[in-house]
């Protein structure tokens, strides 16, 4: 069932489909590599070096590289937004841009077909 996946696996649906389906917009969906699954040691140490090399917390899990650009959240059913991604997504909204909150492949899809196949 689509929406027993994580995050993770939405995202994994989301670029595999895009991939095979929007081909003339390849590179045009991109995904920000901006979490931590490391615990411990390693973790904290991965977390000090993603602060020290720009990594801020909140941002959003990927973009589309559209006029305006176009933010896109990761959420399970039950999911989120954290006050870091809320405050992100207010200071973009000030910048004009578009943010979408996408729970299954379908609202991927559709969100697709509206900034790439016409508004």
């Amino acid at each position: 069932m689509e929406n027993k996946m994580t995050e993770l696996q939405l995202q994994a649906a989301c670029t595999v489909w895009f991939q095979n389906n929007m081909r003339e917009y390849r590179g045009r969906f991109r995904r920000v590599k901006n979490e931590t699954d490391l615990k411990g040691k390693f973790g904290a140490r991965m977390g000090a070096l993603n602060k020290t090399t720009g990594i801020v917390a909140g941002t959003w899990d990927a973009f589309l590289m559209v006029e305006p650009i176009v933010w896109i959240e990761f959420k399970t059913d039950a999911g989120a937004l954290s006050t870091d991604q809320k405050e992100f997504k207010a200071i973009g909204e000030k910048l004009g841009w578009n943010f979408v909150v996408i729970r299954t492949l379908d609202d991927f899809k559709n969100m697709i077909h509206f900034f790439f196949c016409g508004k």
